[in-house]
């Protein structure tokens, strides 16, 4: 059976292929001012990374802040359900999951069945989040990708104590006129996004193993800063970002099997 979950996130849209529980491709493509229409886009690119073309597809699930958007989907599935249960599919010993995304973040303790126990989110501030970290980029001229590992160079730190994010940029800008190092700041930046993180974990009793979903996933030094605070490893998938729309393809393929 040939299924498919699609993530439509507040800044891209990824989509997984399963094949008998085989992931096939999949696809990030960013959302842009497209709208509902790259979901469709997402989903075509990934099927001609297969042998299949769209009509064999037997169920779409959605998920994501944007899943309502997704008219061709079969089913919508909560983003809770679906990082809890992508990530137990990867790795069957997760207890919780912590998803970092562009604009929110979530906390969820999953049962030993892969269930979703507790879960506590953050969307109210944007600070901490990936679009967040995109506009400190900018500010700073340090390319996202490279922010974690030029921080981790840092041999001081520079607090960054605003818990809005707007006011953690005006922060940001201050020190840079008071001329403190890019990195200083950097560091003072990650330790901020982990106590960010932290608030949630702990509201819903962090246990091992945890794993760590999200394009935030990706940061070295937010993983580092975790791992430091927690003194728990954080397990990081191979393409974090993929997997909400896992979860869902899942969804889709106890659906097509029923």
């Amino acid at each position: 059976m040939l299924v498919a979950g699609v993530d439509v996130g507040a800044k891209n849209v990824t989509v997984v292929v399963l094949q008998d529980s085989n992931i096939l491709s999949y696809c990030i493509l960013s959302l842009g001012g497209e709208g509902a229409t790259i979901s469709r886009r997402a989903v075509e690119v990934a099927i001609k990374k297969t042998n299949y073309n769209l009509n064999d597809l037997q169920v779409v699930v959605s998920t994501g802040c944007g899943r309502n958007s997704v008219s061709f989907a079969n089913h919508q599935s909560a983003e809770v359900v679906c990082q809890a249960r992508g990530s137990f599919w990867l790795f069957p010993s997760a207890r919780t999951v912590i998803n970092l995304g562009a604009e929110s973040s979530r906390a969820i303790r999953v049962s030993k069945s892969g269930r979703v126990e507790a879960f506590a989110k953050n969307d109210r501030c944007a600070a901490g989040s990936g679009l967040f970290l995109e506009t400190i980029s900018r500010i700073l001229e340090v390319p996202l990708e490279l922010m974690g590992e030029f921080s981790l160079k840092a041999e001081d730190c520079e607090e960054v104590s605003g818990i809005c994010a707007v006011f953690a940029e005006s922060e940001v800008i201050s020190h840079i006129h008071r001329g403190v190092p890019k990195d200083h700041i950097l560091a003072g930046l990650h330790k901020a996004v982990a106590d960010r993180a932290l608030e949630i974990l702990g509201k819903v009793r962090i246990q091992n193993d945890v794993v760590v979903t999200g394009g935030v996933a990706k940061n070295v030094a937010v993983i580092k800063e975790l791992e430091i605070r927690t003194r728990l490893h954080m397990i990081v998938p191979p393409e974090p970002q993929l997997v909400g729309a896992l979860g869902a393809a899942l969804s889709a393929q106890d659906m097509a099997a029923q």
